[in-house]
Parts: C-alpha cells; sequence; structure tokens
C-alpha cells in the first residue's frame, strides 16, 4: 500500500506545485535554480526551463539583485530564512512585477544544505489593498477631528447658554424672594413656593451644565482648597438637606482629629449630591448615614443608604455625564450629578467610588492627607 500510494504523492504535489497561483523556486546550496513553477515564467515572461541553471538574483531587478546578494543570502545562509521580502523581478516584457519573497534552507543531519526554496507573492494586488487602507484610515481621521472640533463647539455652546441663561433666572429668582416677603394669601403663596423651587431647580441645572462645560474644555474642575474643619462643614450640608426633607432621618457618625485641605464649596455640592441621591432611591423607612473619619494618611467621607440595589448594568456608566442612575429621568435631571462628583473628586486628587448590594448602597470618597 505505501508503495502504491507514492506516486500519486508525487502527482498531487506535481501538481500543487505547478498549479499554484503563486512562484516556487528551487535552488542548490549556491543559490542555482534547479526548478521553477508556471507561474514565474509566466511573470517573467520566459520558459521555466530557460530559468533553470540561473542564480535566483539574476532574475530580479537590479536593486533587488544587489540587496539579495549583500544582505538576504547572508542572511539566509545565517539564520536559513527570511520573511515576507518586497523585491522587483526583472523585466522580460511584462514589466517590473512587485513581489514578496520567503526564503528557506533545509539541511541535512549533517548541517549540509540540500536545498533551498523560495516563495513568491505577487505585490501589486496587496499594495493596492494597503493603499486603500491607509485611503480609509485617513478619512476615519479626518471625520473623528472634524467630529472632535463640533463636539467642542457643541460644549462651547452650551457653556454660553448655561452662562445667558443664569441673568434673566437671578431676576426671577430675586423677584420671587422679594413677592414672598408681602403679606398673601395660601393661593398665592403655593404659586410663589412654586415659583422659587423650580427657579432654584433650573440654577442647579445650569450650575452642572457650566460646570460639565468647564470640565470638558478647561480640563477639569479647578479648585482652591483651604485648610477646614471637615465636622463642622459636613454637619452645615447635613442641617440644609434635613431641612428639604424634614421627614427623612440623615444620621452623622464622625472620627475626624484635625482639619483637613480642600474645596469648601465644591466639597460641600459633592456631599449634598450623594446625599440627595441617598434621600431619593434609598430606603424610605431606614435613615441615610453620613460618615467621616481620618484613618492614618487617608481621609474618606461615605453616603450610605438602604433600599434596592442599582443593577450592574447602571453601576458601570454611573458616572458617565447624562447617565441617571434609575429608570424615572424626571427624579433625576440631565444625569450629570454624579459625574460632577467624580470631577470634584478627581481635582482633589482624589476617588470617588461605590458599592452596591442588597444590604446597601455606598459612595465613598477618598482622598491622601497632603
Amino acid at each position: 500500500m505505501p508503495n502504491e500510494s507514492l506516486p500519486l504523492a508525487d502527482e498531487d504535489f506535481n501538481d500543487f506545485f505547478e498549479s499554484a497561483l503563486c512562484g516556487f523556486i528551487t535552488t542548490d546550496h549556491h543559490g542555482i535554480i534547479v526548478r521553477v513553477n508556471r507561474k514565474v515564467g509566466e511573470w517573467l515572461n520566459i520558459d521555466p526551463e530557460k530559468v533553470k541553471g540561473k542564480r535566483f538574483s539574476d532574475i530580479l531587478s537590479v536593486g533587488g539583485r544587489i540587496y539579495f546578494e549583500t544582505h538576504l543570502f547572508p542572511l539566509l545562509r545565517m539564520q536559513h530564512y527570511f520573511d515576507e521580502v518586497a523585491v522587483e523581478l526583472a523585466d522580460t516584457g511584462n514589466g517590473k512585477i512587485p513581489v514578496f519573497i520567503n526564503g528557506y534552507e533545509k539541511k541535512d543531519e549533517e548541517g549540509k544544505t540540500q536545498f533551498i526554496r523560495f516563495t513568491l507573492f505577487r505585490a501589486s494586488d496587496r499594495r493596492i489593498y494597503e493603499d486603500n487602507l491607509q485611503e480609509s484610515k485617513q478619512l476615519a481621521e479626518s471625520s473623528l477631528l472634524l467630529e472632535q472640533q463640533q463636539a467642542v463647539i457643541r460644549e462651547q455652546f452650551i457653556a454660553v447658554l448655561g452662562h445667558d441663561l443664569r441673568n434673566p433666572l437671578a431676576g426671577i429668582m430675586s423677584a420671587s424672594q422679594l413677592l414672598a416677603r408681602n403679606e398673601m394669601n395660601e393661593k398665592d403663596r403655593k404659586m410663589i413656593n412654586i415659583v422659587q423651587a423650580g427657579s432654584k431647580r433650573m440654577l442647579e441645572m445650569i450650575n452642572n451644565i457650566m460646570d460639565l462645560a468647564r470640565g470638558r474644555l478647561g480640563g477639569g474642575i479647578t479648585i482652591h482648597p483651604e485648610r477646614i474643619d471637615l465636622e463642622l462643614l459636613l454637619k452645615n450640608i447635613s442641617a440644609e438637606l434635613s431641612i428639604a426633607w424634614p421627614e427623612r432621618n440623615i444620621e452623622s457618625s464622625f472620627q475626624i482629629s484635625r482639619p483637613v485641605e480642600c474645596d469648601p464649596a465644591r466639597l460641600s455640592q459633592m456631599v449634598s449630591n450623594l446625599l440627595a441621591n441617598a434621600l431619593t432611591h434609598g430606603s424610605a423607612t431606614d435613615p441615610v448615614v453620613l460618615h467621616a473619619e481620618i484613618n492614618g494618611h487617608v481621609w474618606e467621607i461615605s453616603v450610605i443608604n438602604r433600599g434596592k440595589p442599582i443593577p450592574q448594568s447602571i453601576l458601570d456608566h454611573l458616572f458617565h455625564p447624562f447617565h441617571r442612575n434609575s429608570d424615572h429621568a424626571s427624579s433625576n435631571g440631565l444625569g450629570l450629578g454624579l459625574y460632577i462628583a467624580s470631577e470634584i473628586a478627581k481635582a482633589h486628587h482624589g476617588e470617588l467610588t461605590v458599592h452596591s448590594d442588597e444590604e446597601q448602597t455606598c459612595f465613598t470618597f477618598r482622598v491622601q492627607l497632603g
């Protein structure tokens, strides 16, 4: 059986060798061609038999011939192979055809060279593909640059819009405060309260938009640190939220032994936002815990609430701009609060993290002491 299958194997190899769409050349250890397939003859516009006896470098253009003799052939004898080298075949009527060549030197058990095989691939189609790929890359880069420029324009527009909205809103808030000092019936008092509450909410959204634009266009939120009594600051924030949420309980737990350095206005903004979120989305019957401590060279603030856990799909994007942390859009404004809170944390060279499970949800701001 083995002897019967051998001729078939030789026949299959010869058919593969001669019918291949790439070029195959076999040389002796001196680089003299002993076998060449039809594809190489087609590229060279010559009978393959007339190529036998030539040096492999003879079928290359002048530049390729010099490079082969001075670099590739010595490299082949030293490491026994080379890969994907671009050269050109000699012009024999079809023009100089660009090809990629691979070389492999076969040795016997005694280390003597038995033969050298070269595989040639026509490079013109590949070069067209690479040119098209480069053109597509340049087009994508241009589109990306245009999109980045448009994004900057949009954010500049948002910043200008937010700034210009502040002036008429300030007038509305001032007028409502003056009207609230007058004697009025219960119906009018409710109307004034609605105007004041709506104005305050609008101001908060405008401030968030301004912070977003400032962070995107200016490289982040800027802070003005100073040494403060952190416990006093947190107590004031808790008291303000307790007035806005009289039916809810905010429990405080402080272990603060010395002043810390931070921007009090920005820190108040961050903690107030976290507390408001906890009051809004946490359990209505359990207290919200505001905890702060200094532990070694780290100080941290945590806001903890019970209630339904935040789904993992939301946690993964919770600190992204315009992301809402529940399905109720109306209770989340523009979805900028947690993003701005995380940017404030970064401005303090700290980190804002969140952990949420069936037991509790905890936001923690942690920063190294200076």
